[in-house]
C-alpha cells in the first residue's frame, strides 16, 4: 500500500514540473514573436526594418540618385537647328537647353544649376564671339554668337560642353556640339536652268555665286554682259573669268551714318561680302519708294569711316539711280548735301581703293552713262546729274 503511494507521488511532481516548463517556454515564444513582427492596421504581419533605411514617409530610400545622361538642345525661335542648318555670320542665336534624366528630356532648370554647372573648351574650327549657357526669364538657353564674316564658303566650329557636379567638381556629361556658319552657294539647278538674257536673281539664303557658277552663266550669255539682281538693286556687268563671290547684301543702315547726320533721311544699300570685279558694270539702285519724300536725292558710298560723293544719273523710266564701279560696296541715297570725303568713324585705312567716286570707267568719267540709260531721259536730267543730284519729285510721273 505504501509503495502505490508513493509511485502516485512520482508521478503527480512529474506532471507539475512539465506543466512549469511548457508555460516558462510558451512565454519565451511569445516574446520572441511580440519582437520580430508587427501588425498592421489591416491585420497583416510585416516584416520591420532597421530605422535608419526608412525616410519620413515611411517609404524605403534608394541608394542611386539619377543622374543627366546628355545634353539636348531645341530649335531657335525661327526654327534653326543647331548642328543641322547653317547659321548666319554676324547673327546671335538662342537654343532651349534639355537635359535627359532617366530617357526623359526635361528644361533645364533652376534646381538643376543647384547642383551642376556648366564648362566650355573650343576644339576646332573658327570660334565665335558667344558660346555660352545662360537663363533668360526662367529659361536657360545655349548663346550662340557667330562672328561678322565675308567669306564665301562654310566655317565648322566645334565645342566640347561638360555638366560637373558642384560637390566633388567631376563631370557627369562630356558632349562635343558642332555646327557651321557662313554663306551657302547659289542653287546649281538654277544656274543651268538659265537661258540667254535672264536675270540672274540672288537668293540671300544662298548669295554665294562659285567660279564655275560664274563660268557656266558667262557661257549662257556668249560672253557678254548680265544682270545681276538682289534686293531693290541691278549690277549689269561681265562675268567671264570671275573668281567665287559673296553676293548678300541688304537695305539696313549703317549707324555710323546715321548717327553722325540724325536729321537726315537715308536709303542704304549695302554688299557684305564687298565683291569687286574685273570688269566695270552699271549698278542701278531702285529709289521708287523714296520719291515722295525725298525733294533731292544724293548718292554716296561709304567705306573706310568715310563717305565719298557719287555722280549717279536717274533713270526716269525704271526710277533708278544708276552708275558705273566694279566693286559693290556700302551706298546710300540722301535727301541733302554731305560734303565729299566726309569722315564718319575711326574706321579709316589707307586702303587703296578709297576715292571720291566709285566710277572706274575712264572712257566715261564725268556721267557714269551706260548704255541702258535712254539718250532722251540723259538729255532731260544732265544738268542734275553732273551736279551729283536729283530732284525727285520734280521726276515723278
Amino acid at each position: 500500500m505504501k509503495k502505490a503511494i508513493a509511485a502516485l507521488l512520482a508521478v503527480s511532481a512529474a506532471l507539475s514540473v512539465s506543466t512549469a516548463v511548457f508555460a516558462s517556454e510558451m512565454d519565451i515564444l511569445e516574446v520572441n514573436e511580440s519582437s520580430s513582427s508587427a501588425v498592421s492596421s489591416e491585420g497583416d504581419i510585416q516584416e520591420e526594418l532597421p530605422q535608419e533605411d526608412v525616410n519620413e514617409d515611411g517609404q524605403e530610400e534608394s541608394d542611386a540618385v539619377s543622374q543627366p545622361t546628355a545634353i539636348v538642345f531645341g530649335a531657335d525661335e525661327d526654327g534653326i537647328v543647331l548642328g543641322d542648318d547653317l547659321l548666319e555670320p554676324g547673327k546671335e542665336y538662342r537654343f532651349p537647353v534639355q537635359l535627359t534624366i532617366e530617357g526623359q528630356d526635361v528644361a533645364l532648370s533652376q534646381e538643376h544649376m543647384d547642383s551642376y554647372k556648366f564648362t566650355y573648351a573650343h576644339v576646332s574650327g573658327n570660334s565665335v564671339k558667344n558660346f555660352k549657357i545662360e537663363e533668360d526669364k526662367g529659361v536657360y538657353y545655349l548663346y550662340v554668337e557667330t562672328r561678322d564674316t565675308n567669306a564665301t564658303k562654310e566655317l565648322d566650329s566645334k565645342y566640347r560642353i561638360k555638366l560637373v557636379k558642384k560637390s566633388d567638381n567631376l563631370p557627369v556629361i562630356s558632349q562635343e556640339v558642332e555646327f557651321s556658319y557662313g554663306y551657302a552657294e547659289m542653287n546649281g539647278d538654277y544656274v543651268s536652268g538659265l537661258d540667254k538674257g535672264d536675270i540672274i536673281e540672288i537668293d540671300q539664303d544662298y548669295p554665294v555665286i562659285t567660279e564655275s557658277q560664274f563660268d557656266k552663266i558667262a557661257e549662257i550669255n556668249d560672253y557678254k554682259n548680265v544682270t545681276l539682281a538682289g534686293p531693290q538693286w541691278q549690277f549689269t556687268v561681265n562675268v567671264t573669268d570671275e573668281g567665287t563671290k559673296n553676293m548678300l547684301s541688304s537695305n539696313a543702315g549703317i549707324k555710323e551714318v546715321l548717327s553722325k547726320f540724325p536729321e537726315q533721311e537715308f536709303k542704304f544699300f549695302s554688299f557684305s561680302g564687298k565683291p569687286s570685279f574685273s570688269a566695270t558694270g552699271t549698278l542701278a539702285l531702285d529709289v521708287e519708294d523714296i520719291m515722295d519724300e525725298f525733294d533731292q536725292m544724293y548718292t554716296y558710298r561709304y567705306a573706310d569711316g568715310r563717305v565719298y560723293r557719287i555722280k549717279a544719273t536717274f533713270n526716269e523710266e525704271d526710277n533708278t539711280l544708276e552708275f558705273r564701279t566694279n566693286r559693290l560696296d556700302s551706298f546710300f541715297v540722301t535727301d541733302k548735301l554731305i560734303k565729299d570725303g566726309t569722315i564718319v568713324s575711326d574706321e579709316e585705312s589707307n586702303n587703296s581703293s578709297n576715292g571720291s567716286e566709285t566710277d572706274t570707267d575712264k572712257n566715261n568719267p564725268d556721267t557714269g552713262a551706260s548704255d541702258l540709260i535712254p539718250a532722251a531721259v540723259m538729255a532731260a536730267i544732265a544738268s542734275l546729274s553732273a551736279a551729283g543730284v536729283v530732284k525727285a519729285k520734280k521726276a515723278r510721273r
